[in-house]
């Protein structure tokens, strides 16, 4: 038998002022069920006899018998669920009221920013006498003049070397020498025409030629 048809059946068996405990024994089912049953379907106890409810509201206010303790417990489940829903659903209201305003405000920046940098910016309007004109022409004028003037400096050249010294007869020494002049003196020979023989006389010559007293 479908919950339809229970109904129907339960609906004939109370007109004929049959309790509902008989009615459900009668069923097969437990009362419990059968009025769960019935309040699914709008049915509700006024009086101790179950109607039709229409209205579908939550304000309705409901007669039950001493003996109906599950519906009335039934109905104060709905009450408290439909309030805890309807603080739900307050709390997601305000959380996306929330984000639209986050939203519009941060539209409402971009939008601002945009019409700032696309402002036309005016020309300036600079009145100039002859006098200005002329005085702009002249330093234009140097400028041409001073801008090349490093290009034509002459760049500095290098120092030639020197070879003064009278020649004689040659002598096979050897000597220890530092090894940072050494290498200095071989990037020397590197960079000139002269050999190191040629060189190293020349240089010895210069340190005595600066140091005649001890001679």
């Amino acid at each position: 038998m479908t919950s339809n048809q229970r109904i129907d059946e339960f609906l004939r068996l109370q007109d004929k002022g049959i309790s509902l405990d008989e009615i459900a024994s009668t069923l097969g089912v437990k009362p419990q069920t059968l009025r769960r049953n019935l309040n699914k379907n709008g049915y509700k106890s006024v009086n101790g006899k179950y109607l039709k409810d229409d209205k579908k509201s939550t304000n309705t206010s409901v007669q039950v018998s001493f003996g109906d303790n599950t519906l009335i417990e039934d109905i104060n489940n709905k009450k408290i669920k439909q309030k805890s829903d309807l603080k739900k659903l307050d709390k997601v209201t305000q959380k996306t009221t929330r984000k639209k305003n986050k939203v519009a405000e941060k539209t409402e920046s971009i939008n601002k920013s945009k019409q700032k940098t696309t402002k036309v910016k005016k020309d300036r309007k600079i009145n100039l006498t002859q006098e200005d004109l002329d005085k702009l022409c002249e330093v234009y004028d140097w400028y041409l003049e001073v801008r090349d003037f490093k290009s034509l400096k002459p760049k500095k050249q290098k120092k030639n070397i020197v070879i003064d010294f009278e020649e004689t007869e040659d002598k096979i020494v050897n000597l220890k020498v530092d090894k940072g002049v050494w290498d200095d003196f071989l990037r020397l020979c590197s960079n000139s025409s002269y050999d190191r023989k040629t060189l190293v006389t020349q240089a010895l010559s210069d340190f005595m030629k600066n140091h005649k007293d001890l001679l």
